[in-house]
């Protein structure tokens, strides 16, 4: 089920304590404290049906500010163990809360003078910052047969007639978009066949392949991921054995979850706040930071940066002084 604006509708559900331990267990078997996955409930038994990874909890503000508490417990355990037990488990920016004095702890200027006596400045900043309001994401599946598209397959999944193939640079998606064009043209339902029905739905989910991957008219920045999973083999020969050759595969084209205006706004917005409020202390924010570390600022983002809610609140952040230079 979806709202008005094309997202999933959600709600919070007790897991039962079997559900705990398969949630336990995922958890445990990816290496990760965060891991997002789906219960599949049939007849009053729970199945995992699917594993996300690292997830995000929608719409959630409990959730983000639970795993803040942790990430923070977990950077000061490990690196400044005499302030974990002194900062209590709550977010220091949360409004409508009474201002606390901790044991051990008091400020200097922009610094935090620990138990120990000297003053800690400020030297990085860590931030894992969901994106801004995107469209959906979406999918197309289809089973194809062309000979074109299982070649695609092969060569990128190293001629494994079993193997999935996940398409992503530019260049394997190009491959893809050439094949579609020249097939698509040609691809006709047979009149009066038995599945033209389905051979009518075969063309057009190849035209909405083609479409999807025009769009923009490059492959960097949109969101495009193409599967090929084989579904059917059979075995010819060549020379004097026998191998095994794909006749079918299932294609699934996932695209969409483009940021929005709104979702621009967003991260700009988020960019602006974090620039004067995030750094401790009162007056301008980021600009108190060491100039030792202002001078050596580094930034890393993924390659679909220039669409990414990120590297909008970065634009935000700092100000770029030349092609590959930031400054605060």
């Amino acid at each position: 089920m979806r709202n008005p604006d094309g997202k999933e509708v959600r709600y919070p559900v007790l897991l039962t304590p079997n559900e705990k331990q398969m949630a336990r267990e995922v958890c445990i078997a990816f290496r990760q404290g965060v891991c997002g996955f789906d219960l599949l409930c049939c007849e009053s038994r729970s199945y995992v049906c699917d594993v996300n990874g690292w997830s995000f909890v929608k719409n959630s503000y409990k959730y983000y500010d639970d795993v803040a508490c942790v990430l923070r417990k977990m950077f000061l355990d490990a690196k400044a163990p005499h302030l974990s037990t002194t900062i209590p488990p709550i977010l220091p920016w949360k409004v409508n809360e009474p201002a606390q004095t901790f044991e051990g702890l008091r400020r200097q200027g922009s610094g935090i003078i620990g138990s120990f006596g000297q003053a800690e400045e400020l030297r990085c900043v860590i931030a894992i910052i969901r994106h801004g309001d995107r469209t959906p994401k979406q999918k197309v599946k289809l089973k194809v047969t062309e000979e074109k598209l299982l070649n695609i397959m092969l060569k990128y999944n190293g001629g494994q007639p079993r193997a999935e193939t996940k398409l992503k640079s530019a260049v394997q998606l190009q491959d893809l978009l050439d094949a579609t064009r020249i097939l698509v043209p040609r691809t006709r339902p047979s009149p009066g066949s038995d599945n033209e029905a389905e051979d009518i739905e075969h063309v057009e989910k190849l035209r909405q392949v083609k479409a999807v991957l025009e769009e923009g008219g490059h492959f960097s920045g949109i969101y495009r991921k193409v599967q090929l999973k084989p579904l059917k083999w059979v075995k010819a020969a060549k020379a004097d054995t026998e191998e095994e050759r794909p006749i079918e595969a299932l294609m699934v084209l996932k695209y969409g979850g483009v940021l929005t205006h709104a979702g621009q706004k967003q991260a700009e917005e988020l960019g602006r706040y974090f620039r004067n409020n995030m750094y401790l202390g009162e007056g301008t924010g980021l600009l108190r930071l060491h100039s030792t570390y202002r001078h050596d600022l580094k930034i890393y983002s993924s390659s679909i940066c220039r669409f990414d809610t990120n590297c909008v609140s970065l634009r935000s952040i700092f100000k770029r002084s030349s092609m590959n230079q930031w400054q605060i």
